[in-house]
């Protein structure tokens, strides 16, 4: 025998947890500590048959509404609700089992996955809500059998067939719920984002390069887009999205320069990407070095080969891209050197007289970049996110002191010296890398792929990439396949966003607009009604079987009834009417072989069983008898 309490307290369970874990990663340490804590609390109780008192419950949700309550503002309102949602859900499965209880503790789940989708709309939201309706719909059945005895027990038999039918309810919604996904319009993005805009978001792509500003980087784990297009040479996936060309004190900035004039698409392979950013308040948009087009958003196009939106772009969009796999951005004409060869404010001598060494007369510009890959390798400078030169003098800290630093570091250096040398140089910001998803056949691009490097200019061929990040020693950044159930995991949020987040009302018009004018044009061609006619008359006869199949009996049982109940109404007319069953029936008639049919038929029919051989013989009899003596 399986215990309804039993069942309703491990669904009650499993409830709570779908409404915590969506909106565990944004929870502050208190609410995220406290709802575990008193889950085991809760089922340490229930092991022995106890709970705690409402007269204790109550002045603690008090006392814990005024502790988080007290964070309350108008920039944490949702962070403040989100606390209380999750610490109220942990006070309520600590309390008394009354339906009531019960109740709240679904109410409080659901609105605990409701907060979950103003802070993300991924795929894994509507995976959590579809089990979170299943399993209140099995709740509820549940909690009607519990309202009426919470001590009652189910054979297994019969407790299998009550989840059976309570899960038929929830799948029976499915029809609707894909109509009203074609009708109704839905945000792309997370509402609190919306809401609170004017908090920063985490990137590692930056407008500004400031050496020395910190001794260490952490790198943000976000996803910054997804591009679809063949597999590429891992050399080749330098991703451009800003160029920085001159400083403000020692800071790396972009500054307005005169345009330069580039030509048509360079030597390189050319290749086509369609590319699925993140949201985001950055107008720059990335495509591979060196982009040669754009298409899908309104954008502007400077002489470096930056691309920005105009307008905003704070909601998810797709643009399509063609780039040339190329080291080198040709230019027409001259550039202006004296803009390219300014130096930083603040230089140490050692980095002056490198520059005077690498200024030598008779160098071309491929022999002086030879000459500063040499320098920084015989430095042996290795790559490191921490333990990182900082002040106003990092650069020659990094080169002759620490010999440890990160991509805008290296970057930093490498344009200096050669800027020091006479080389015109400027860097470059975006991503280096990315992860192929072979099952959806695009690239993953994360923020701590975020990276710097440098374009040095040569009259005889023009902006040269040279990435320093290279010459250094643990640069082997982790950039191959993921495992493979993050990959499929992904998979299903790009498509997420691809087929349904973006489903907005625009395409909902388009949609209906051109259904409306496909039917407007449609021409049926003549004699189209003889097959239609003859369609209509085969559906007519099937739906004739299935009624006439639908109105006789479909079990043997059902006939034995049908028999008897024909049989007894011409034995006795005034027992015949509809609203008495069976056993009323043979209370009101009296007679013995009615009342023993009844309790035949009853004790096998009405338990959830089929008529053994021996008692339908019996009840055939009863029926021959009556038929024999109708009087």
């Amino acid at each position: 025998m399986v215990r309804i309490k039993g069942i309703l307290t491990g669904l009650t369970v499993c409830i709570a947890v779908i409404g915590y874990l969506p909106l565990q990663p944004y929870l502050d340490p208190f609410p995220r500590w406290f709802f575990p804590a008193a889950l085991l609390l809760a089922f340490y109780l229930d092991k022995r048959g106890s709970e705690l008192p409402e007269r204790l419950l109550t002045p603690l949700s008090i006392v814990l509404f005024l502790y988080l309550g007290a964070g309350f503002s108008l920039n944490s309102i949702m962070q403040v609700t989100a606390d209380l949602l999750v610490v109220f859900l942990g006070i309520r499965l600590l309390g008394e089992r009354s339906g009531r209880n019960y109740l709240q503790v679904f109410g409080l789940a659901l609105f605990c996955l409701a907060a979950s989708s103003l802070y993300n709309l991924s795929a894994l939201f509507i995976v959590y809500l579809l089990l979170l309706m299943l399993l209140l719909a099995v709740s509820l059945v549940v909690l009607t059998f519990h309202s009426h005895d919470p001590a009652i027990a189910l054979s297994r038999p019969e407790a299998k067939k009550v989840l059976a039918v309570s899960c038929l309810m929830p799948v029976a919604s499915l029809p609707i719920l894909l109509f009203l996904f074609v009708l109704l319009p839905r945000t792309q993005y997370p509402l609190w984002d919306f809401m609170n805009q004017s908090g920063p978001k985490v990137t590692g792509f930056s407008d500004t390069v400031r050496p020395g500003s910190a001794p260490a980087v952490n790198e943000a784990k976000g996803v910054v887009l997804r591009a679809i297009c063949g597999q590429l040479p891992e050399e080749r996936l330098y991703w451009r999205g800003i160029v920085l060309n001159g400083f403000q004190g020692n800071d790396w900035v972009r500054l307005p320069v005169e345009e330069e004039r580039l030509p048509g698409v360079g030597k390189g392979a050319v290749v086509h990407q369609e590319i699925y950013p993140e949201p985001s308040r950055t107008p720059y948009l990335l495509a591979l070095n060196i982009p040669r087009g754009l298409s899908g958003v309104r954008y502007g196009d400077s002489g470096d080969d930056v691309l920005t939106m105009q307008g905003r772009s704070e909601k998810r969009i797709k643009y399509e891209a063609e780039s040339v796999l190329s080291d080198v951005l040709a230019v027409r004409g001259e550039i202006d050197r004296d803009f390219y060869l300014t130096l930083p404010a603040r230089l140490s001598d050692r980095m002056r007289a490198e520059g005077r060494e690498l200024s030598r007369p008779g160098l071309a510009v491929p022999e002086k970049l030879r000459l500063v890959e040499r320098f920084f390798r015989n430095q042996r400078l290795s790559y490191a996110t921490s333990g990182l030169p900082v002040g106003p003098d990092a650069l020659d800290s990094f080169l002759f002191v620490k010999r440890r630093g990160h991509c805008e570091l290296f970057a930093s250096a490498c344009a200096t010296l050669l800027r020091l040398a006479g080389v015109p140089a400027r860097l470059v910001g975006g991503y280096r890398g990315g992860t192929y998803n072979a099952m959806g056949g695009y690239y993953l691009v994360t923020e701590e792929m975020a990276h710097v490097w440098v374009e040095a200019y040569d009259p005889a061929r023009g902006w040269v990439t040279v990435d320093p990040s290279a010459w250094s020693t643990g640069f082997a950044r982790n950039q191959g396949v993921a495992r493979q159930l993050r990959m499929y995991a992904d998979a299903l949020g790009f498509y997420w966003n691809k087929a349904v987040i973006t489903y907005d009302l625009q395409k909902q018009i388009a949609l209906f607009t051109a259904a409306g004018s496909k039917a407007r044009n449609l021409r049926l061609p003549a004699g189209f009604w003889k097959p239609l006619a003859g369609g209509a008359a085969a559906l007519g006869l099937l739906a004739a079987l299935v009624a006439l199949q639908a109105a006789g009996p479909k079990s043997r049982e059902e006939k034995v009834l049908r028999r008897f109940l024909r049989v007894l109404y011409r034995r006795y007319p005034a027992a015949a009417g509809e609203g008495r069953g069976l056993f009323e029936l043979a209370e009101e008639v009296g007679d013995p072989l009615v009342k023993e049919f009844a309790a035949i038929y009853g004790n096998a029919v009405y338990h959830d069983r089929r008529l053994l051989p021996a008692e339908t013989v019996r009840l055939q009899e009863i029926i021959r008898t009556f038929r024999q003596h109708p009087s």
